[in-house]
């Protein structure tokens, strides 16, 4: 195997581009050995259909924009990702990877994944394999059981909970040991199998150690809050508290108070929570600032819940206080290099893995601040704290906190009549958004090809353990065979049973294999349709931006701040059915009623247009694909209505459709697609076309997937002029 090494001269900050999407780069660079000897012929791509390779030097050249990613792809190494955050020279080398797999002892292999356990899954998992394969007819069920038990602990650190329940099962099936069903039930509560969950804690019954029995109760409760049974949740709680006491676990004082707390909220018994929170707070000033600062937070998250603003303001002014000091003391955590959270106080030696939890900065609670200020309908102040927590959020290059704060900002100066610095905010909110998208975009697509890596290694598994099996059935067919050959009859018995069992073997694995496989297709084309329904064009988003700038520079401050705020309803409508595949039919309507307006208002001189809907439909629930229609009436206006010197017409109807279906009929009566395209520049043809071949795979992806019976059909139409 060969390895890929990617350097650059400077790696700059992401947080600080702007427009990347308006910035042309070219980037350059080779591909050489490890000797420094040029690789001809090595494939480099980029997003849109960029391509290069390297020439007989090793060197290439490929545009590129900031944020898009690069692929590197050659015969002989592993393919690299990389993405683009300067316009520096690349050099990239090819390595012989330094030690062989398959030579490792199973001692060495297990020694190396727990050296790689934190800082490379696949490395790791490649450990574990070869650990259980490289001689497994030497490993004891002990070995294999402690095998079986990291690869369930690897799987639920990257949350694949449903991998790591299996492998934790394997384990057991080994070697029965408490401790690891402690962590599978735990792995069915992450996965959301709350009720097997629940079983599984309380069939594992007391430990005998107070600190294991501590997490059963621990982990027993969290199952019955998700499952909103508060009273059963707050009296296990409430055991483990008492535990934890006699122990002195300040830790889990202070986390099993916190705890209690929250569900006594829930359950509508705030004084009660307020207590609880109170005894958190004050056992977490023994333990140290972290903690503090955590317990203190989350308190002030239940003072918000139930508006006391005064309380939680206060609470969070303390933290800002710590986050301060500890800054000046520069410890070795600090808000500006790590962020505090609820896992950061968590023993090493507790036997069940804790997911990570939300981490805590100086901005969010100077943001939370800002918003308490602001239902107390205190607006100066609430403004003040916004752009402390804006201008922390830009230091420490915070998307989340910078895309809020520029939200509210904007807001709040709309408020106070201050178009001027509304308008800055918007666009700066608008520009942290569009970052925020493609940082968020990026990390899906790392994590997605690591899911998917690491479920290929967990196939590569259980391919090995049924190899494992198989040769252990003929090892056992063959000394059968040898036995019978003394005796015809029971020979023939013997073939006849043992033939039966293989049949039977390999039609369950054909079975396995044929689900799998249907599995996978099933998942890549959610996969896919996920991918079609979360994209927007980006034009409108533009150009509507472009019409309320003019609606500003004509002093048309009304129809600029209408524009906007109907804009802002439309997108955030769209986004909250982002995740949607259907949404009723009547939803849809008032959506795209909504965008035929603001389109309209752009273009009121080039069309008209008319909504028509039937009256069985305006209330129905009939679910329709959200957004579908949108990217054709936008064409009909921009590529067929824009065009016309007197006023076009464009109509819309919604009308029943068999028994249980809609049809939807877009007539313009614009300038014809034939002349349109004539008009068309090479690049708005070819976004034509990707769009509607986007809107066609989309339904193809729906139909398979949900057996609809959906359809699209383009044709010239005779509408006349209005």
């Amino acid at each position: 195997m060969l390895l890929i090494s990617c350097t650059s001269l400077n790696a700059q900050s992401k947080f600080s581009k702007t427009k990347t999407e308006q910035t042309s780069l070219s980037i350059s660079g080779k591909v050489l050995t490890e000797d420094g000897k040029p690789i001809v012929g090595v494939n480099i791509e980029g997003p849109n259909g960029r391509y290069a390779s390297t020439d007989s030097r090793g060197n290439f050249q490929i545009p590129a924009n900031y944020g898009d990613r690069l692929v590197i792809r050659g015969i002989d190494f592993e393919t690299v990702y990389h993405t683009v955050y300067s316009n520096d020279d690349l050099e990239i080398r090819v390595t012989d990877e330094d030690d062989s797999l398959n030579d490792l002892t199973y001692s060495q292999a297990i020694d190396s994944a727990q050296v790689y356990f934190n800082k490379d899954p696949k490395k790791t998992a490649d450990f574990l394999i070869a650990a259980l394969s490289n001689n497994p007819k030497s490993l004891s069920k002990q070995q294999q059981a402690a095998a079986y038990e990291k690869l369930g602990d690897l799987y639920f650190n990257n949350k694949q909970y449903d991998l790591a329940i299996d492998n934790f099962k394997a384990s057991i099936n080994f070697i029965a040991n408490k401790s690891v069903s402690l962590k599978r039930a735990s792995a069915l509560r992450e996965n959301g199998n709350y009720q097997e969950s629940i079983k599984a804690f309380i069939e594992l019954g007391p430990f005998k150690n107070k600190d294991d029995e501590i997490k059963r109760l621990k982990g027993l409760a969290d199952a019955y809050a998700a499952t909103n049974d508060q009273q059963q949740a707050i009296a296990v709680y409430q055991k483990a508290l008492l535990l934890s006491e006699e122990v002195g676990n300040l830790n889990e004082v202070t986390t099993l108070n916190t705890k209690i707390g929250n569900n006594l909220d829930r359950a509508g018994q705030t004084e009660k929570a307020e207590g609880y929170f109170n005894k958190a707070i004050s056992n977490s000033t023994v333990e140290g600032r972290s903690n503090t600062i955590v317990t203190q937070s989350q308190t002030a998250d239940f003072y918000n819940a139930n508006q006391q603003y005064d309380k939680e303001i206060a609470l969070r002014k303390k933290n800002i206080q710590l986050f301060e000091e500890e800054a000046k003391e520069k410890d070795s955590i600090t808000p500006d290099r790590e962020a505090f959270s609820d896992s950061s106080i968590l023993s090493n030696k507790t036997a069940v893995i804790t997911p990570e939890a939300p981490k805590l900065t100086l901005q969010k609670e100077q943001l939370k601040i800002a918003t308490a200020l602001k239902e107390q309908n205190k607006i100066d102040d609430a403004i003040d704290y916004y752009l402390k927590s804006l201008n922390e959020a830009e230091k420490n290059e915070d998307l989340d906190v910078l895309k809020d704060a520029s939200k509210e900002l904007s807001k709040l100066y709309r408020i106070k009549g201050n178009s001027s610095k509304a308008l800055t905010y918007s666009e700066k909110y608008i520009e942290a958004v569009d970052q925020l998208y493609l940082e968020k975009e990026n990390q899906l697509e790392e994590a997605t090809r690591n899911a998917k890596e690491l479920v290929a290694k967990q196939t590569r598994i259980l391919t090995l353990e049924k190899d494992r099996k198989l040769t252990d059935n003929k090892l056992a067919l063959a000394s059968a065979e040898q036995a019978l050959s003394i005796e015809a009859n029971r020979r023939q018995r013997w073939i006849i049973y043992s033939l039966g069992a293989a049949v039977i073997l390999l039609l369950t694995l054909a079975y396995f294999m044929y689900r799998n496989n249907k599995q996978q297709k099933i998942n890549n084309h959610l996969l896919a349709l996920k991918s079609l329904r979360s994209q927007m064009n980006p034009h409108f988003i533009f150009n509507a931006l472009n019409s309320v700038n003019n609606f500003i520079a004509t002093n048309d401050e009304r129809k600029a701040n209408k524009y906007l705020a109907d804009f802002s309803k439309l997108m955030r409508s769209v986004l909250e059915n982002s995740e949607l595949d259907f949404i009723p039919a009547s939803k849809e309507i008032e959506l795209l009623n909504l965008y035929l307006h603001l389109e309209h208002e752009r273009f009121k001189d080039k069309f008209e247009f008319e909504l028509n809907v039937d009256p069985s439909i305006k209330e129905s629930n009939i679910p329709v694909p959200p957004m579908l229609l949108q990217p054709i009436i936008e064409n009909a206006v921009w590529h067929g209505l824009r065009y016309k010197k007197e006023k076009g017409l464009l109509k819309v109807s919604f009308e029943p459709h068999n028994q249980s279906g809609i049809k939807v009929v877009i007539q313009d009566n614009g300038i014809g697609r034939e002349k349109s395209k004539e008009l068309k520049t090479k690049h708005q043809k070819k976004r034509d076309s990707k769009g509607l071949g986007n809107i066609k795979n989309r339904i193809d992806l729906l139909n398979e997937l949900h057996n609809k019976n959906i359809t699209l059909t383009v044709e010239d139409a005779n509408l006349k002029p209005i």
